[in-house]
């Protein structure tokens, strides 16, 4: 073999290959845009030119971020996990306090604050006096959103091996064992227990939601309101705050349905509502209501059952009656880019649903008879865009 490294190399294949098909300019200049990016020699050049060099700097924090996103959740959940959030609640504590409540040595507190204090987390209220950032007060007032951090570690722990979670049809998946639904459709066999865990979990998670669907659309024009797949009743409770005569419905899966009559009981908000417990699929739905809505409902669900859903809706629901359908799609802004990156790697672990983007809701609408299918954004699409539809 020779030792000339010139001898070595591998002839490049010409570009673009001999047999290949015309390519559109677009295509054609992305490619050879990928090749002069990928380019170590025009990287520096970006880098030494002052105008181009910020341009450079950004990109090459963008792929840092996403590079190190992970360390930056395990900061935030290490934050919560230890009370950080909770102790500097609507105070300030220095670095020594702090230590001694979350047990830690105080070299490793001051670690973790000043990862905190990176992050938008903390911030320094004195020498070694800390104060919550803006994102910090946000988790420390919300206990939903403190719910869904600790809840993560749970989706965490299915993407220990990512290429493996895309390659298996039928993952055994944490969250596929913490939704119980996701398991399978039989409403007989779902533990209540199990049901208990996933609609805490849910009626914790939708203050803003609520508040971000409520602002969108007006339910105060309906006498009444039945939430198909509705919980515990968070989003009843909310709609009923903000719209006092408005009658109220649930349905949901038996025992879920149970815990629903529950909080609505303490809520003092039975005496407005009427409760039933089935399968989305199988149970005739009592919509006599003149308005549905399906709240985060058909995103946990593959498109075969999302059928089966709405056409038992629109079996069930009384003509000129509206549905609503209100749930992170997928779409152009930045906050549905995220939501779709984001529930297209929840939902695969869990082993059923996908994010679908506001067309593809429409046209699984209008397929099951309903009318006039037609979107409405919400002032948060990371959280929700609204689908309407009449019977």
């Amino acid at each position: 073999m020779s030792a000339d490294p010139q001898a070595q190399r591998v002839a490049a294949p010409p570009w673009p290959p001999a047999d290949a098909a015309p390519q559109p300019l677009s295509v054609r200049l992305r490619l050879w845009r990928n090749r002069m990016i990928g380019s170590p020699g025009f990287r520096r050049w970006m880098l030494r030119l002052p105008f181009t060099r910020k341009i450079a700097q950004r990109r090459a924090n963008d792929l840092f971020r996403l590079t190190a996103g992970f360390v930056f959740s395990q900061v935030l959940g290490a934050c919560l996990s230890l009370g950080v959030f909770a102790r500097l609640k609507d105070t300030t504590a220095g670095s020594e306090a702090l230590a001694r409540d979350c047990g830690l040595p105080v070299a490793r507190m001051r670690l973790l604050l000043d990862q905190a204090a990176r992050l938008g987390l903390v911030r320094r209220a004195g020498p070694d006096d800390w104060v919550l950032d803006d994102a910090g007060a946000v988790v420390a007032a919300d206990p939903g959103i403190a719910a869904m951090i600790e809840h993560h570690s749970l989706f965490y722990r299915d993407l220990t091996d990512p290429a493996a979670l895309f390659r298996d049809p039928q993952p055994a998946t944490a969250l596929n064992a913490y939704w119980a639904y996701g398991r399978g459709h039989d409403v007989a066999a779902l533990d209540p227990e199990a049901a208990a865990a996933y609609s805490r979990l849910m009626r914790a998670s939708q203050a803003m939601l609520s508040d971000c669907i409520l602002d969108a659309h007006d339910f105060g024009r309906y006498e009444g309101l039945l939430d198909v797949g509705g919980g515990e009743g968070a989003f009843l409770a909310a709609a009923a705050t903000r719209h006092p005569r408005l009658r109220l419905q649930l349905f949901d899966l038996p025992p879920v349905a149970e815990l629903a009559r529950r909080h609505l009981g303490g809520l003092g908000l039975l005496h407005r509502t009427d409760l039933a417990g089935g399968d989305f699929v199988a149970t005739p739905i009592p919509a006599t209501s003149d308005c549905v809505s399906l709240v985060r409902v058909l995103c946990d669900h593959d498109d075969d059952r999302v059928r089966q859903i709405l056409s038992n809706l629109h079996r069930s629901m009384r003509p000129g009656a509206t549905l609503v359908v209100a749930e992170a799609m997928a779409g152009a802004s930045e906050g549905a880019q995220l939501a779709a990156v984001y529930f297209g790697l929840y939902f695969l672990a869990m082993g059923s649903g996908r994010c679908r983007s506001e067309s593809e809701i429409r046209r699984l609408v209008t397929e099951a008879g309903f009318r006039n299918a037609h979107t409405r954004q919400t002032s948060a699409p990371l959280l929700a865009t609204l689908v309407l539809a009449t019977r």
